[in-house]
Order: structure tokens, then sequence, then C-alpha cells
């Protein structure tokens, strides 16, 4: 089969291929791809994030070398061939992106070090040269003269095939970001410049990221609050925010475009609280636990790593103001909102004073901030001009801190040099000043005399009070120039700060009640409705009869009742007369009941007359206050009714009730031939007659509690 490739200026995407038998085919087609399966990279196991497994070494190195002569397969590849695919073949990117997913970032490869034969390090580091390679392919839309496409097609292709995605951007920087900086700030320029729409999309990326910022912080508040706290977990903890740590701080130091994206999503609040209270409590903690461990040295990079990356978003303020654009007052106004909110992070606050020089940046502010009041930038001024020398005053005097002094060498020289070399010169200003404000304030007091108390005093607060209550003396001066200490009683508020790095400001902070600190409380901590013990529903509380044994012993005195044996029969035969005397009689009134009335016999004869009449009366009282009436008295009352209105009409009773017969024997006995009839009879002319009083006949018995109400 033979083809031709006409390439005379035409990009790729427009391209035809001559076959002679069956004419043309575009050069991006499937027809032209590779159907090659591509091997997927396997990553060698880790243990302790620091130690190369060497169990299954010797199979990692024979997957890996089939991974390498895939790549370069693909390399070599012709370019309409190469990007067939790549599109056709979706194998050949899950090949690339499985090295993506499984390689070291950059801020393990000292682990590389741990192997122990040499030609493992060769053929990771081929892998690793030749998938780079690759990327680099995937990202150029020229290769040569010859070889590429139009900016709008290329666009189209990389965004809607999902060829080039945030993630796979995200990866690129951990692997090779640190190494190949230039290289990877060409990429994201140049796609964010051909294709807007990852704009957004990098915002969203960098969304995400902060969330796991957020993450990482609330999962360091739960658990470093736990004493019984492994050091694999922290090691977990660490080894997490080095990784989100440090994918933002190469993106913001790589490229100038996230660098602005992460200025609009205010990325400088959410360094400052991470680094107050992730950074910092990862590595107390981590320091309590264990002196020796490998994470407080890259925590320490992680420390000056995201101090450059607040400094690099920071200076974009700054860079507005020089170049005296539209947004002047409004780039000074959010510096100095920045600088404002950061004051909450002492710790942050005093190391990127350590570092930086803040002195500067407010002269350039103040040339963008002639026409608004100087309120906000004196208060910054004076804000971190405090904070630099209570951070100065902290070093100078020995006292337990966690500043950038506990920082690498390499990252933090010029500051030591300086620290060291102008420590008397600094001790002595600094004990000038506080001589020259308290002066100030107290200008009755001689200035030896201040000096005196501030040479032995902390703090100018702590001096002022000393003088102020005269309880300084020379006397106690020279004790405590002998002893070569001072004797003032620590804060507890300050005590608590530099144990567990938690500044609050709350009246149990220190305290037997706070909970912080102590794992168990004076007193009973109550959450929710009610107090613990008490009944938590009402059948429960119901159920509780600890109250009855709570009078139980009341109730056991009158077990025991001593009968008299002896009865008094005069009181006995008064009482009876008593009873007689005063009974009383039970009288029933029509439409009425339970109606008491004094009867008065006049004479025996009138109650013997009324004997028979009482006799009924009683019966129907008992009918009457009766809660139900027996059904077989209704029953039979009715029957003797109706048998008397028979009687008066016909003059017989016992052949109406044999002729009419339906109720028949009990069931289960069998009925005879007569009741059935009857029964037929009844069925049939059921209708002759009216059924008008179901509902009268249904209250009646009703009424009588025959039927439920």
């Amino acid at each position: 089969m033979v083809r031709r490739i006409v390439t005379d200026g035409i990009p790729l995407n427009s391209q035809k291929i001559n076959i002679s038998e069956n004419g043309t085919v575009p050069a991006l087609h499937i027809t032209w791809k590779d159907s090659r399966c591509f091997t997927k990279y396997t990553g060698f196991k880790i243990e302790d994030a620091d130690i190369v497994n060497q169990s299954n070494l010797e199979q990692w190195f024979n997957e890996t070398e089939w991974f390498i002569k895939d790549m370069k397969y693909l390399l070599k590849l012709e370019h309409h061939r190469f990007w067939s695919t790549i599109l056709h073949n979706s194998s050949a990117m899950e090949s690339v992106i499985s090295f993506m997913q499984n390689a070291l970032p950059f801020y393990l490869n000292s682990v590389l070090q741990t192997l122990e034969n040499e030609r493992f390090l060769l053929v990771y580091s081929s892998a690793h040269a030749l998938v780079f390679r690759v990327c680099c392919r995937i990202t150029t839309m020229q290769e040569s003269k010859w070889c590429w496409m139009e900016a709008d097609f290329y666009a189209k292709l990389i965004y809607k095939k999902f060829i080039v995605t945030v993630p796979f951007l995200f990866d690129m920087v951990s692997i090779y970001g640190k190494d190949n900086a230039e290289e990877m700030s060409r990429i994201i320029e140049f796609i964010l410049k051909l294709q807007p729409n990852y704009t957004q999309d990098i915002k969203q990326g960098l969304s995400y990221l902060l969330n796991a910022f957020v993450v990482i912080q609330k999962r360091c508040e739960t658990e470093l609050i736990q004493p019984s706290v492994s050091e694999e977990t922290l090691n977990d903890l660490a080894l997490y925010a080095q990784d989100c740590c440090c994918i933002l701080m190469q993106l913001v130091e790589i490229s100038p475009s996230v660098r602005h994206m992460s200025s609009e999503l205010n990325i400088e609040f959410v360094i400052t609280n991470f680094y107050e209270n992730v950074l910092t409590a990862l590595y107390r903690s981590i320091q309590d636990m264990n002196k020796h461990s490998r994470f407080l040295t890259q925590l320490n990079d992680m420390r000056v790593g995201m101090l450059d990356t607040f400094r690099s978003i920071l200076i974009i303020q700054l860079e507005k103001i020089l170049e005296n654009s539209d947004e002047n007052l409004l780039a000074a106004d959010k510096f100095i909102n920045i600088l404002t909110e950061c004051l909450v992070n002492s710790t942050f606050v005093n190391d990127y004073k350590n570092v930086y020089d803040i002195e500067d940046d407010l002269k350039i502010v103040q040339l963008g901030y002639k026409s608004v009041e100087q309120v906000k930038y004196d208060f910054i001024q004076k804000a971190y001009a405090i904070e630099k020398d209570f951070s100065e005053q902290r070093i100078l005097l020995n006292i337990p801190t966690e500043p950038l002094d506990e920082f690498d060498v390499k990252t933090s020289n010029d500051h030591s040099d300086y620290v060291v070399g102008q420590e008397n010169a600094a001790f002595e200003q600094q004990i000038e000043l506080n001589v020259q404000q308290i002066k100030d304030l107290l200008p009755h007091l001689g200035v030896e005399h201040i000096r005196n108390v501030v040479c032995c005093c902390d703090k100018v607060e702590q001096a002022v009070s000393i003088l102020l209550e005269n309880n300084f003396s020379e006397t106690n001066q020279s004790q405590h120039d002998e002893l070569g200490e001072v004797n003032i009683p620590i804060d507890p508020l300050d005590e608590f700060y530099l144990r567990t790095g938690i500044d609050r400001l709350n009246i149990y902070d220190g305290d037997e009640l706070d909970v912080m600190v102590n794992d168990k409380v004076k007193g009973i901590i109550k959450k929710g409705k009610g107090m613990p013990g008490q009944a938590k529903t009402i059948n429960e509380l119901l159920d509780d009869k600890s109250h009855i044994q709570q009078v139980r012993h009341i109730y056991q005195q009158f077990d025991l009742i001593a009968e008299n044996e002896v009865d008094d029969d005069e009181y006995d035969d008064s009482f009876e007369a008593m009873a007689e005397s005063e009974s009383r009689h039970v009288k029933l009134v029509k439409g009425a009941r339970n109606i008491l009335a004094d009867e008065e016999q006049d004479n025996e004869s009138e109650s013997e007359k009324d004997n028979e009449s009482e006799h009924e009366q009683d019966s129907n009282r008992n009918v009457a206050l009766a809660f139900c009436e027996n059904p077989e008295i209704a029953r039979q009352r009715y029957e003797n009714r109706l048998s008397s209105k028979y009687l008066r009409r016909h003059g017989t009773v016992a052949s109406v009730a044999k002729d009419a017969d339906v109720r028949g024997k009990p069931k289960g006995q069998g009925q005879d031939s007569k009741v059935l009839l009857n029964r037929k009879h009844k069925n049939e002319n059921k209708a002759f007659s009216g059924n008008h009083n179901r509902k009268q006949g249904a209250s009646y018995k009703r009424n009588r509690g025959m039927l439920p109400s």
C-alpha cells in the first residue's frame, strides 16, 4: 500500500493522506492509531513514608522496563500517528496518567536514596524523563514547520477530549514543578492563553485545594486535643498537609496567572489560618513525641514556603500601586486589610516580620493612600511595630517560642546573622525605648530608677505596675542580680499559650474547669436538656420507683396494729344508737339519680303500707344505678311485653311463638323444617313492612348500655 502525506504548510487537522486504493483519509483518524496495549505504571511500595519496601522491587523493575519501552515507542511515532493514537487509543493516555498518579512528588525524592541497587534508580529516572517528554509533546501545538495544528482546533481538542485537565496539571506540578519550573510555567501560561475555559477550571481546582486545607485544619483540631494521639496519625497529617502546601506553593511560584487567581480568591487568609492552626500545632505535637522525626524539617520547609507564597500573593497589590493604575487606591486598601486580618494569627505575623521587612512595603502603600484617612495606615504601622518589638524581645530574653528561629538554617541565614550580630545593640535600644515611654507616663520618676526596673522586667506593663505600686527596691535588684533571674510571676494566659499554643480569652483558661486542658474537670459538664442521671423520656420517668425507697421507712411504722382485747360495750351501744338515729334512705326521684331525702316514719302502718312500693322502687333503683343492665333481663322483659300484647289481641301465646319461630335451636344441633320455612318466609316478606325505626332502636339500646357509645 502506497501513501503520500500532503504537508506543504497545511495544519494537521486539515491534512489528507492519499491511499492509492481507497482514496484519501484525514490525518487525524482512527485508521492511523496504533493498536498497541500500553503498559500502566505501578509505583513501588514505601514503608513509613521514608523507606522503600525492597520485597517487590524486582517485579516493579520488570514492569517499569516495559513501561519505558512503551513511552519510547509513543515518542517515536509520527506526528499524525501520535495524535491519532492519543485520541483513539485510550490505553495511551491511561498509561501516562498512571505515572502521574503513582510517581513520587518532588518533596519525596529523598526516598529514592534508600534504593539498594543503583539500577532501580536509573530505571525510575528514565521513566520520569520519558513521561515528561510525552507531556511536553502533548502540550505543544507546533512541533516543527510541517507538524502543527491550528490554535482553535488544538484548544478545542485538548479541552473537549479531556487530554489536558486540571488534575493532570496539578499532578505535573507536584512531580516536575521543582526541577522543571520554566517548562511548567510555559505549559500553564500557554494553555490559559490558548483556552480561556481553563481559567475557571483552575479556580475551581484552587477552591478544592482550599477546602482540603479546611479539612486538614478540622482534623488537626480534633486529633491533636486527644491525649492518646499516635505518632502515625501525626505523620499522616503532616504528609497530607505537605502535599497540599507544595502544590499551592509551586503553582503560585511558577505561574503569574495562578498567582493573580489566588489573590482574587483571597487565599492569603487561608494561608495565615493554616499556618497558625495546622503547621505550628503539628510541629509542636511531633516535637513533643519525637524530637528526631524527619517531619520536623519538612514542616519547617513548609512554613518557609507558605511565607513565600503569602508574600508572592500580597506583593501583587504593591505592583498595582507602583504601576499607578486605576486600582491604585483599591490595592492599597486591600493591602492594609490583609495585614489587619493577619494580626489575629500572632505566630504567623512574628515569623513574617522576621523574614520580610514591612517598613518598605508600608512606604509604597503610602503612595497610593494619600487620599484616604491615615487611621488604618497608622494602626497597621504601630501594630506591626509593636509586634516586631515584642518578637525581638522574646528572642533576646530567651523566652520559649515557635518562631522562625526553629527553621532551617538555609532559609533564615540572613535574619539569624542579624540577630546574633546586633543582639546587644538591639537589647539596649529596646530598653531605652521602654524607658522613654515610661518616662512620658511617669515624669516625676528618675531615669536610672526606671531603667533598673525595666532591666528586671520582661514587659513594659510589668515595669509600670511595679513603679506604681512601689514594689521595687535596690535590695531586690541586688538580689536579682546575684541570682541572675527576675522573680516576677508569669501570666497564666501566657503560660497556657506557650504550653498549648491556644490563644483564647476565657475566664476558664488554665483553670480546673478548662475542658481544653484537663481531661477530668471539676463539676458537671452539662450537655443538652436535663442533668446527668435524670430520666430522658416520660416512660423512663414513670418507671422510676426510686422515690418509694426514700419514704419506705415512714410506712414501716404502721406495719403492726395492736388490737384491744376488751371491747367497750357501752361505747358500741351508743355508737349504734347514734348511727340508727342519723340513718338516711335513698329515694329514687323520677328524672334524676342518687338524690338523698330524709324519710320520717310517722307510724308503722304507713311503713307497712309502703313496703311493697319500696320493694319495687329498690328494684328500679338497682336497674337505674347499674352501670350496664343485664341483657338477659332486658330480653326477658321485652318478650314478656310482646307476649302480653299478643295475648290481648289473639288470646293465645304459645301458638304464635311456635308458629313464628325463626330462632330454632343453638348452632350445631340442627334445625327443624318449620324453623327453616319461617326463616325463608321472613326473608321473602321483609320488604312488605316498614323498617324505619332502626336509628330509634339503636338509640334505645345505647341509652341503656347495651351498645358501646
